[in-house]
């Protein structure tokens, strides 16, 4: 996560379903290990002596960013326990004599060997955008709210890879598997991330060896039984009196219009597929937002500049890309009202808007009132909303919580999930491992299988669509366990939009519509320059 040491309460974030883990309890900070530095600023005394091999700001080779990255790994260094409250927690680099900060940021700081630990926020001012496709290791995928390591390709044309990344207090620095057909990367939107790779880095010596090819996944959504839901200890969430939003903040009206292509292609087209009864789309280089008008009406674009969208029944809802802050669109074109202040991620149900703050320490309710939020529940690593309801996971356990729809009534309702849906009345979620999908009873925390391995589900008033982990294709859930339907290939990312199901194409130049029959598509272009 970004840090900014002047601001400690503010929301900040982005739209997108992204999840929130609610502890159920103050979650108890993990124990900063022996060799952290604590520090009340950005400064920290430097520590060791400055390696020739590791001069900071100087040239690095992809070999070192990745090596440094596993070093992180190997010692189980923990993620700063103290969010973006002074002390900060730091860990001391005897290579280039300096401490990095233990966040994601100033994990990808010490990796790259800066002179300090940035931001997600100044990560860009140090390195350049790249495409998705010219990845390689040492890279960053670098949003708003997180930033990851890239560590190399294990399957490109199926878009598979590794990444190194530090996300959470539930655990220490971790190498994961992350897929471009899952549409979302360590709990974020991809739509969200920026390929980008540092100024100074050279690619000699050959760059680390990528990790062995992912295993064969079936080719429908089936696969061995192993339940979201496993027995973990009961905890309630903790609240805190109610709090505002962040200060005022100047609307994001700036008139911009997407990229031009390289090709003679139109530019990608779609960052986030969002909404209810309406489909909204933010430009390629999110220098625009647009809304589908239908066959006639085509796309008109509605607002200028966003780092993300998010929609539901309760309207449009769109982050400024250079603070975080969060707008809500009136219904005119270049008409939006800010409501918020920056947040890690927000989530929309029909008549309720959700944030978590910056350091995952809270979850707050908007009033629908100004810039007024209440504090509803107490830290969290995700949250999920839809007409269920709110949904949270906490940060130690990876546990899933119901919010009860009163400040700190919350039910924990099964354990960890590699990734939750909430379609029409019905919740699912996707194992740890992502080797099954199940339905929740709504009871309880009885869980039932109704398929098997995927690498992302989607849902909606059309119901659950899961894609098959090794080829892509989405598939329809008949509502029956096991009975699943293929409707379509692969896509770049899907949405379920009131009775619709649409999709990204691979190459993200085009959006399409399922017809609701077989694998039938229509093409309904993508928003363009005027």
């Amino acid at each position: 996560m970004s840090r900014s040491p002047l601001r400690t309460v503010a929301l900040r974030g982005a739209y997108g379903l992204i999840g929130a883990a609610l502890a159920a309890t103050a979650v108890a900070s993990v124990p900063v290990q022996a060799d952290s530095v604590r520090a009340t600023s950005q400064t920290v005394t430097e520590t060791g002596r400055t390696g020739g091999d590791a001069v900071p700001g100087a040239k690095v080779t992809r070999r070192q960013i990745i090596q440094r990255a596993q070093a992180w790994v190997a010692r189980k260094v923990p993620y700063s326990a103290n969010g973006t409250s002074a002390p900060f927690s730091w860990w001391p680099d005897e290579a280039t004599g300096r401490s990095y900060r233990q966040d994601c940021s100033g994990y990808v700081s010490m990796a790259w060997q800066l002179r300090s630990s940035l931001s997600t926020h100044s990560l860009p001012s140090v390195s350049t955008a790249i495409r998705i496709s010219d990845l390689k290791p040492g890279d960053i995928l670098n949003s708003p709210q997180h930033v990851v390591i890239f560590g190399g390709w294990i399957d490109q044309r199926r878009g598979t890879f590794s990444y190194y990344q530090q996300s959470s207090r539930s655990r220490p620095t971790s190498k994961d598997i992350g897929n471009l057909t899952s549409g979302r990367l360590a709990g974020h939107p991809l739509s969200s991330y920026t390929a980008r790779r540092y100024l100074h880095v050279v690619d000699s010596p050959a760059p680390a060896t990528p990790a062995p090819p992912a295993p064969k996944a079936s080719r429908t959504p089936t696969a061995p039984s192993r339940t979201p839901a496993p027995t973990a200890p009961t905890r309630s969430p903790k609240t805190a009196p109610s709090k505002t939003a962040p200060p005022k903040a100047t609307p994001p009206k700036r008139k911009a219009v997407p990229a031009k292509p390289r090709t003679g292609a139109r530019t990608i087209a779609l960052v986030s597929l969002t909404g209810h009864s309406r489909l909204y789309a933010l430009a390629a280089d999110h220098s625009a937002v647009y809304e589908w008008r239908g066959r006639q009406g085509g796309w008109r674009r509605i607002g200028g500049p966003a780092g993300e969208i998010h929609a539901g029944e309760l309207g449009l809802f769109a982050t400024n890309p250079d603070n975080g802050r969060i707008y809500k669109y009136n219904g005119r074109p270049d008409s939006w009202t800010r409501i918020g202040g920056p947040g890690a991620t927000f989530a929309v149900t029909s008549s309720r808007l959700y944030g978590l703050s910056p350091d995952h320490s809270a979850v707050y309710q908007w009033t629908g009132r100004g810039t007024a939020w209440t504090r509803i529940g107490g830290p969290a690593e995700d949250i999920y909303a839809g007409k269920l309801g709110l949904f949270a996971t906490d940060p130690d356990t990876g546990d899933l919580y119901r919010y009860g729809a009163r400040p700190g009534q919350w039910s924990r309702i099964g354990g960890p999930g590699g990734s939750f849906a909430i379609a029409g009345n019905r919740l699912y979620g996707l194992s740890p491992d992502r080797g099954a999908v199940y339905q929740w009873s709504g009871h309880g925390t009885a869980w039932k299988r109704v398929g098997g391995a995927a690498g992302e589900i989607y849902g909606g008033g059309a119901g659950l669509f899961a894609t098959n982990p090794d080829t892509g294709r989405i598939y329809a859930y008949e509502n029956r366990p096991q009975s699943w339907t293929k409707v379509g290939g692969p896509g770049t990312t899907f949405a379920v939009v009131g009775n619709r199901l649409y999709g990204l194409s691979p190459d993200r130049t085009s959006v399409h519509q399922w017809t609701g029959h077989g694998t039938a598509w229509a093409r309904i272009g993508a928003p363009a320059a005027r």
